[in-house]
């Protein structure tokens, strides 16, 4: 009996001994070079998008080594997020949304140790210029409304159907949309009054269509539509993004460290547009 347990145990002793051989050590370089990423995004993110984005970055982490933060559901960064961003080392800081991208852009400038990726969720609106080697801002191309509308505003023209604008001071209508022969049909929201003017000028002019060029309140959208002229809402254009596209592009540029700055436009294959 002693012999046969002292045997059991000396086998037992052999195959943890096999097994031992097998576990690879961990290759210090690959400690060396592995990638630490935070991701804040915004509040208000789908549920959809947010298992899209938990799936990739569970994948990045399991199969390219790459770990990471993700601080979800972010109205406003706290003085304790922003100490964490700060202290800890990470190679990459991934941001996702329009004002949260315009609240993070300066703390980004001051923290030039890390590569920051700020990605626009909607259509972008008067983006400041990136000039910053260690940020790249992913927002619509420069004219994205203009470009959206060309054709169907040709078109009209073409019918000869007129339309009444709406828009704000600080966004003019294209000239050759509404040349300046016709400054008359364009209506400024942001004025003070600005309806009733609107009101009888739409009675006077009797427009094929209302276009409006620039964001209004639901109520003063609804006021518009009463008027019981064809309305166009051109600010209702939206974009949803591809996220199978974008994180395989990012992740594309954390393994070649092909790093491009600046503000760049998204790609067809990087947003889908939606019209109303």
């Amino acid at each position: 009996m002693r012999w046969t347990t002292g045997l059991l145990t000396l086998c037992i002793l052999f195959v943890l001994g096999g097994c031992g051989k097998n576990i690879p050590a961990i290759d210090p370089a690959l400690l060396e070079s592995k990638v630490s990423v935070l991701i804040i995004s915004k509040e208000q993110i789908s549920d959809t998008t947010k298992s899209t984005l938990q799936n990739a970055f569970l994948s990045w982490r399991d199969s390219h080594h790459i770990a990471f933060d993700w601080m979800a559901d972010t109205a406003v960064l706290t003085d304790l997020q922003i100490t964490a961003l700060k202290n800890r080392p990470y190679t990459y800081i991934i941001v996702i949304g329009n004002e949260l991208n315009r609240q993070v852009w300066p703390i980004a400038a001051s923290l030039p140790s890390k590569k920051w990726i700020l990605l626009d969720d909607t259509v972008s609106v008067d983006n400041p210029p990136i000039t910053d080697k260690h940020i790249v801002w992913k927002q619509t191309e420069q004219n994205f409304m203009e470009k959206q509308w060309e054709e169907w505003v040709k078109q009209q023209q073409v019918l000869g159907k007129s339309i009444e604008w709406v828009t704000i001071g600080s966004k003019p209508i294209p000239s050759l949309w509404a040349p300046s022969e016709e400054a008359e049909t364009i209506s400024l929201s942001d004025a003070e009054g600005w309806f009733p003017q609107f009101q009888n000028q739409v009675r006077r002019h009797g427009p094929s269509w209302i276009a409006v060029y620039s964001p209004l309140d639901a109520n003063s959208l609804q006021r518009v539509k009463n008027l019981k002229v064809p309305v166009v809402d051109m600010t209702a254009v939206s974009i949803e993004l591809q996220w199978g596209n974008i994180l395989t592009s990012i992740l594309q540029t954390i393994e070649s460290k092909a790093w491009v700055n600046g503000s760049l436009a998204y790609t067809s294959q990087e947003i889908q547009i939606v019209k109303p």
